[in-house]
């Protein structure tokens, strides 16, 4: 336990009202009796919030959490649980934006959890745990964000502005259902991403697209003057595109050949990608033989 987490759980013996720290299916819901402080600026606008529930096993880190990302102006804690169960029958009854996870709990882990959703629109999820990235991604969830243990307030501000961008563009377009490849019709017609939204039918050139982001079940694609939210995870929608002309280089990640710009190769096999729109990406190692075979030879 960090030397933040003993200050932050010795604060709590000073507390009149403490909490059962023996109850392993401690919730703690907003407005409820064991909430010690208030977990979100009452004159926010609450429309424009992530309503949020996070779950950790061990308290500390719960709370610590949920001061964190409440403190960022742009998050309302629904509940905050030590009980993967309970955290579950808070999400499936719906109307939750974003879930922030341990990975490692008692019972079900975080991995396990996500898996046992089953609301119609899924939350984001942000993965908050001692794991490194890379053995984050070898779980196989698509995970938006990941914080490593002990919390840094910025990295979750950071986390939570990434997660409200994607769900204001997923809002936007609530609609999208599917998304398919269309054919070209003669060879000197390149091919399209072609994508049903909301009764219309938008064709989007291969050479448009710079880069392509996991969102849970939706993918986000970037071109230099929209974004275009699409309801079909990156796994499926990478098997869609041409290999010849796009490139996986992150679980939550697909770029385009043609409008790299830069790579830069940081430690423990990662890199930094940038695109021609000015946007940064990052390569994880788990797809580092495909970054280095751009580069073999320069």
């Amino acid at each position: 336990m960090t030397g933040l987490f003993v200050l932050f759980y010795l604060a709590y013996e000073g507390l009149s009202h403490p909490i059962d720290r023996q109850k392993i299916g401690w919730v703690k819901k907003k407005r409820g009796a064991g909430l010690q402080r208030p977990l979100r600026d009452e004159t926010a606008r609450q429309g424009e919030m992530l309503k949020t529930v996070t779950c950790d096993d061990e308290l500390p880190a719960l709370e610590l959490m949920g001061q964190m990302l409440a403190e960022t102006g742009d998050v309302e804690i629904m509940a905050q649980c030590q009980s993967v169960e309970e955290a579950l029958d808070i999400i499936n009854a719906g109307g939750i934006d974003l879930i922030v996870f341990d990975i490692e709990m008692p019972g079900l882990s975080g991995v396990d959890a996500y898996d046992r959703i089953t609301t119609d629109k899924k939350p984001l999820l942000v993965f908050a745990t001692a794991h490194p990235e890379y053995a984050v991604e070898a779980f196989g969830i698509d995970a938006i964000d990941y914080i490593l243990k002990p919390f840094d307030a910025e990295r979750v501000r950071k986390a939570v502005e990434k997660a409200l961008r994607l769900s204001k563009l997923i809002d936007a377009s609530d609609d999208a259902s599917e998304v398919e490849v269309a054919e070209p019709l003669a060879d000197e017609i390149a091919g399209v991403l072609k994508i049903r939204d909301a009764g219309r039918v938008h064709f989007i050139a291969y050479g448009d697209v710079i880069w392509i982001e996991a969102a849970g079940d939706y993918s986000l694609v970037h071109t230099h003057d929209r974004e275009a939210a699409i309801r079909v995870p990156i796994k499926a929608l990478e098997s869609k595109l041409p290999t010849d002309q796009f490139l996986r280089i992150h679980r939550s990640t697909i770029v385009s050949k043609s409008h790299i710009q830069e790579i830069q190769k940081l430690p423990k096999g990662e890199a930094q990608i940038t695109l021609t729109s000015g946007a940064v990406v990052k390569g994880s190692r788990s797809f580092r033989e495909a970054i280095e075979r751009l580069t073999n030879g320069v």
